[in-house]
């Protein structure tokens, strides 16, 4: 996994529309689409927010004429997995172990997801 930096919840919001999106998208139709989800931001506002994003190493721009289409460098299960580990790793010191206690000891989990979890780990 590349090194990358962690998203403020608004930079996760684009990074959701692009990664929804499958692929490249162009400024302008990132504009069209937040204006759809009644998120009306200025255009400056959204790329400040991208070039963030190619800063913290999450995107990346091609200059086609006049605009940029801005392609993801990590997919959202890579970015899941890089919040989870950090995650764990400043709460629970880097321990599932841990977390899972957490959660058993604060009634946190129901017992079909205790069943569940140990189905998981015992096919693994």
């Amino acid at each position: 996994m590349s090194q990358f930096q962690r998203m403020s919840d608004a930079e996760k919001g684009i990074m959701q529309i692009i990664w929804a999106a499958g692929g490249s998208v162009s400024s302008a139709w990132l504009l069209d689409e937040l204006k759809s989800r009644n998120r009306d931001w200025k255009p400056n506002t959204v790329l400040t927010f991208l070039v963030r994003l190619i800063e913290k190493g999450l995107l990346t721009a091609k200059k086609h004429g006049r605009t940029n289409e801005y392609i993801p460098l990590v997919s959202e299960n890579e970015y899941k997995r890089f919040e989870t580990r950090s995650f764990l790793d400043s709460v629970y010191d880097g321990s599932i172990k841990k977390f899972i206690t957490a959660l058993y000891e604060g009634d946190d989990l129901t017992a079909d997801e205790i069943e569940d979890l140990k189905k998981w780990f015992s096919q693994r």
